[in-house]
C-alpha cells in the first residue's frame, strides 16, 4: 500500500535497480511484480483454516503498489538505456468483488497480465477462461495461467481454445508438483497422466505458431462458424472445430487455392488433404477427415506462398 515508509521505499528501489542491472542483458526475461497479491478483499473462514489461520489478517490492497513497481521498472530501464523487458501483473487474491478481479489488470500499466476467474464462484468450477476464453482485444498480452481459474484440471482443448483466442496458455502443473514421485491420490490433486494432454497441446500450439506467419495473423473468429480462427486473409488461416462430434463447419475465404492440413486435437494425428480452390470468396464447408470424432484444427495456406 502507498505511501511507503521512506526507508522501505528506498530499500525496494535499491532492490529493483539491482535486479534490473543484473539481468538487463538477458532478452528472455519477463518481470512479474507478485503472484496473487491481495486486492483488498476478505478470505472466507474455510480457506483460513486450510492455510492455518484462525483470524483473518489485514490483507491490505496491493494494487497501487504494483502499479508503482511496474512504472519504476519501466522508467529505470529507460533511464539506463536498457532494452525493454515486459512487466506483468497477475490476478489478485483476495478481492472485494471477484467479478471485477480483472479490471485492475486491464487498467494497469502492465505489458502482460494473467487474468483470473471472474464468472464463477470458485476456480474449481468451469470458468469461461477454461471453457470458452474471451477473445483478446489486443490491449494487453495475456498469459493465460490455469492457476488463476482452473488449478486442478486442464486438457488439450483448453490450450487450443486459448491459442485461437489470442492468448498464451501456460499450465499450473500440479501433476508434477512432487517431482519424480507420483502424486498421492488422497491429496485431491490431479494425477501426472491426467494433465499430459494439456502439456502436449501446449507444445502443438507452439509448433503451429512457429510454422505459420503468426506475426501477420489476427483474431478473426467471425470468419468461421466455430468462432475460433486466426487469419491473414487470403494467405493463412488456422481454425479450431472444438466439437466432440466433429460437425462440419464453414470458413469465409478469399479467392485463392489453399493447401489443406488437418490436425486432431486428441490423437495429435496430422492429415495432409490436398488443396481447395475458392473462386467467389464465399463460405466454404469443411469436415475433419479423422476416423474418430473429436476436436480438430484446420490449417489453410495459400498455395505457393
Amino acid at each position: 500500500m502507498l505511501p511507503l515508509d521512506a526507508r522501505v521505499q528506498g530499500s525496494q528501489e535499491a532492490y529493483i535497480r539491482k535486479v534490473v542491472d543484473t539481468i538487463q542483458n538477458l532478452p528472455n526475461v519477463l518481470y512479474e511484480v507478485a503472484n496473487e497479491s491481495s486486492g483488498g478483499g476478505s478470505v472466507d473462514p474455510e480457506f483460513l483454516g486450510i492455510i492455518g489461520l484462525s483470524e483473518p489478517p489485514d490483507w491490505g490492497d496491493s494494487t497501487q503498489w504494483q502499479y508503482w513497481v511496474i512504472d519504476f521498472v519501466k522508467h529505470y530501464e529507460e533511464e539506463m538505456g536498457y532494452d525493454r523487458h515486459p512487466v506483468g501483473m497477475t490476478m489478485q487474491y483476495p478481492v472485494p468483488d471477484q467479478s471485477k478481479v480483472n479490471d485492475v489488470l486491464f487498467d494497469s500499466p502492465a505489458d502482460w497480465i494473467s487474468p483470473g476467474f471472474d464468472d464463477v464462484e470458485t476456480p474449481m468450477q468451469d470458468s469461461r477462461w477454461l471453457t470458452d476464453p474471451p477473445p483478446n482485444d489486443g490491449a494487453k498480452v495475456i498469459i493465460s495461467d490455469t492457476d488463476h481459474y482452473s488449478p486442478m484440471k486442464s486438457d488439450a482443448l483448453w490450450a487450443w481454445k486459448s491459442f485461437l483466442r489470442g492468448h498464451n496458455p501456460i499450465l499450473c502443473d500440479l501433476g508434477i508438483v512432487t517431482g519424480v514421485n507420483p502424486p498421492d491420490p488422497s491429496s485431491g490433486g490431479p494425477s501426472f497422466a491426467s494433465l499430459e494432454p494439456a502439456r502436449r497441446a501446449m507444445g502443438d500450439t507452439l509448433r503451429f505458431a512457429r510454422e505459420m506467419g503468426l506475426i501477420a495473423m489476427e483474431l478473426r473468429g467471425e470468419l468461421s462458424s466455430t468462432a475460433y480462427a486466426l487469419a491473414n486473409p487470403g494467405d493463412d488461416y488456422l481454425v479450431l472445430q472444438p466439437s466432440e462430434t466433429a460437425d462440419a463447419f464453414t470458413v469465409t475465404l478469399e479467392s485463392s487455392t489453399y493447401l489443406v492440413q488437418w490436425f486432431s486435437v486428441n490423437s495429435r494425428e496430422t492429415n495432409e488433404a490436398g488443396t481447395v480452390k475458392v473462386e467467389d470468396g464465399s463460405n466454404t464447408t469443411f469436415a475433419a477427415p479423422f476416423a474418430e470424432a473429436g476436436p480438430a484444427v484446420l490449417h489453410l495456406k495459400r498455395e505457393g506462398s
